[in-house]
Parts: structure tokens; sequence; C-alpha cells
């Protein structure tokens, strides 16, 4: 079984464009996935989640499942991501820290990253997918999720 971890821009931009009160069938197959451990959403993605308070209560039903990510050997690897990709996290924004954690726990458990950032060098920001083929670890959007993991709406 193929295991994604989200980043938090996927929670926003669904929360944004897709309401939970309109697209109930989706919202309901994204917990469906946590629950079945598909779909991991770790700590640090569920302390960047503040501006909305929907989606914050509803991933509380799930906080549970949340995968840690303040261990040792995660905390190790993030560092060393960071070392190795400074420009990952705006040292400046604390509400903006989880990519190093999500990076380094896909790295760890051999999950598949689902992001909506988009591939580029050279910005004043790394982004994850650049990361991600640096260290040969596998980074789909949500559309490409959709399509592997065979979505229909």
């Amino acid at each position: 079984m193929n295991k994604y971890i989200i980043d938090t821009n996927v929670l926003i931009d669904f929360n944004d464009s897709l309401p939970m009160d309109v697209y109930i069938t989706q919202w309901k197959m994204i917990g469906e996935n946590i629950e079945s451990g598909k779909i991991i959403i770790c700590e640090a993605v569920f302390n960047e989640i503040k501006k909305s308070v929907e989606l914050k209560l509803w991933l509380e039903k799930y906080k549970k499942l949340i995968e840690p990510c303040y261990s040792d050997k995660v905390l190790i690897e993030a560092k060393v991501i960071i070392n190795d990709y400074p420009k990952l996290i705006d040292i400046n924004n604390p509400s903006d820290q989880s990519d190093p954690y999500i990076i380094a726990l896909a790295k760890l458990n051999r999950f598949t990253v689902l992001t909506n950032e988009k591939y580029s060098v050279g910005s004043k920001k790394t982004r994850i997918p650049f990361i991600c083929k640096e260290m040969s670890i596998k980074c789909i959007n949500t559309h490409e999720f959709y399509r592997i993991e065979n979505w229909k709406f």
C-alpha cells in the first residue's frame, strides 16, 4: 500500500477551494484514508493549521493518528535537511516550519510526499519537490494522487 505524507498546503487548498459542507464525499475519503494509514498527517502539519478553525476542528477527529515528528531520529534527519537546504524554512515565520519534518518522515519511512508546491530552483525558498528529487523521494501533487488512487468525483 502506498503511504502519503501530506503537506499543510494540500489541506489548506482543499479547505479553501473544496468546502467541507459541499464536498462531503472528498472529505470523507480523506478521513477514511487517514484512518487506514494511507494518508499521514505529521504533528508539525497539525500544528501549522491555525487560521482555519473549521479545518483544525476536522483534524482534531484524527489527532490520535497524527504521526509524531519530534523524535530523535526525525529531528536529526530534519536538521540534516535544513543544513543542506537552509532556504527550506523561513526562520522569521514560525508557522511555516513543517517542510523538513515532512521530508524527513518521507525519507525514513519511504512515504510519498503529497504537496501542491511547484518544483522550482533559484527562488527565495527551496521547495519540497526540488528537495525530494535531490533526495530520491517520490513527490506528487493532488491531481497525481487522485489518478494514482483512482479517486473520481
